[in-house]
């Protein structure tokens, strides 16, 4: 299979953050093996997504929310006069030979996964995109700063995404696939997806070792 280095280029920076390195310090070896582990990755992958448009009343309601009950979740929202859900996923194929590398190439695991959590998103940052959601704050999840984990659960749910994506939720409120995220924007203000917009600025494990988890 042929690599789409286009593709490749723009997921790997931020796989190599994910990692804890910067490009420079990438070997040929080690971009060798990354280009082969990201055809693998292709090879399995199954995007899908789902949106739901929701005003910020109703997004408060469906989570359980009340104002003040997660600083984090006001801040984002504040001054939004609408919102939107956007779930995706990678697939459970991806899981699958995940779990394979696991036994066979730990190594490999590694850079695999780093690979599939920055192709996530992007392929979910493109999908945004082309909703032409005009100003919004950038995407934030459950588990974020002090928002609860628990509304995973309640948003699987709610927008039936077992069905619509195949996205389960676990016991934990984690998904499965594990390579999927559910995540919140708020519409009619502009919040870039920069460090000083972020609730983790001053305890970033990235930050401190001068990476990003973002590339512009």
């Amino acid at each position: 299979m042929n690599t789409d280095l286009t593709l490749f280029n723009q997921v790997f920076p931020v796989a190599c953050s994910y990692m804890g390195m910067k490009l420079d310090q990438v070997d040929d070896n080690l971009h060798s093996k990354s280009v082969s582990l990201f055809n693998e990755l292709m090879e399995y992958v199954a995007f899908k997504a789902y949106d739901l448009h929701i005003s910020i009343e109703d997004i408060y309601r469906l989570t359980n929310l009340n104002p003040g009950d997660s600083a984090d979740f006001d801040f984002y929202l504040n001054d939004c006069k609408d919102s939107i859900i956007i779930a995706s996923t990678l697939g459970i194929a991806v899981d699958n030979h995940s779990k394979k590398l696991q036994r066979t190439d730990l190594s490999g695991a590694i850079i695999y996964d780093a690979l599939a959590s920055s192709l996530l998103e992007h392929l979910t940052n493109i999908y945004e995109e082309e909703l032409n959601l005009g100003p919004h704050t950038f995407r934030f999840a459950p588990g974020y700063g002090d928002i609860p984990l628990e509304i995973n659960e309640i948003i699987i749910d709610a927008l039936s995404l077992t069905k619509r994506i195949g996205i389960n939720k676990t016991a934990d409120y984690l998904m499965l696939p594990q390579k999927s995220m559910i995540t919140i924007c708020g519409i009619g203000k502009t919040m870039a997806p920069v460090c000083g917009h972020c609730v983790r600025l001053n305890s970033c494990s990235l930050r401190k070792d001068n990476l990003r988890c973002y590339t512009n």
